[in-house]
């Protein structure tokens, strides 16, 4: 297995923004609800959701379509990103039910709630250190949320991680193209993540490979 390469933490620069905006994400993004739905123990979500790394807001809107007692907290790091979304909201007439944050986690900043729901979408394998992820989750899950954490998983060498990007995203800009296989070589295994949840005291959650390049990570903290 090739060792990790760690990428930039915030995507923030507007045109590599727009870009990853502009890409089409519904194939897997659409999958994340439905994954969800098979292991979410309650039916609907009637309380708030806490996205972490919300990014421009696709994963989220997703969420708020399909959930619509939930209210939701977005929050990231990147203020392009968070404009991104803001828009995305107000098109889709969701902005009653949402609250962005600009914040890098952990971070006080982020509002203490009875989260129904703590979730993260793509955002693990842009941290330096994954640790800030998990004492988050521990910070603001309470002892009826439900974590769920979905992110890439590093292939086991560069050569790999090039036919992925050649094979799932070929018709999409350079740019895009190049994130991409910098966040495969960025994304930690199961195996890493799973060291990582022991350390935190997270044992409780379960991790699961869900196809060749997605990892989740899902459960109730005990």
């Amino acid at each position: 297995m090739m060792p990790r390469t760690p990428e930039p933490e915030l995507m923030d620069d507007a045109a590599q923004a727009q870009a990853y905006d502009a890409a089409d994400f519904s194939g897997a993004h659409g999958r994340r609800v439905e994954l969800f739905r098979e292991r979410y123990p309650e039916k609907d979500i009637d309380g708030a959701v806490l996205d972490l790394g919300c990014g421009s807001g696709d994963v989220l809107e997703r969420f708020a379509q399909a959930f619509p007692a939930a209210r939701f907290t977005g929050v990231d790091g990147a203020a392009a990103m968070l404009a991104l979304a803001q828009r995305r909201m107000e098109k889709a007439g969701l902005s009653a039910r949402m609250n962005f944050v600009r914040a890098l986690i952990p971070s006080p900043d982020i509002p203490a709630d009875d989260y129904a729901v703590v979730m993260s979408h793509s955002l693990l394998h842009h941290l330096h250190d994954p640790g800030v992820l998990w004492r988050t989750v521990k910070e603001r899950a309470g002892a009826n949320s439900f974590v769920f954490i979905a992110d890439l998983r590093r292939p086991e060498s560069e050569a790999r991680a090039q036919e992925l990007v050649d094979t799932l995203s070929a018709g999409e800009p350079e740019v895009l193209q190049q994130d991409f296989y910098n966040s495969l070589l960025a994304a930690f295994t199961a195996e890493e993540i799973r060291a990582q949840l022991d350390a935190a005291g997270l044992s409780s959650l379960a991790v699961e490979e869900v196809d060749e390049i997605h990892v989740l990570v899902h459960g109730v903290i005990a």
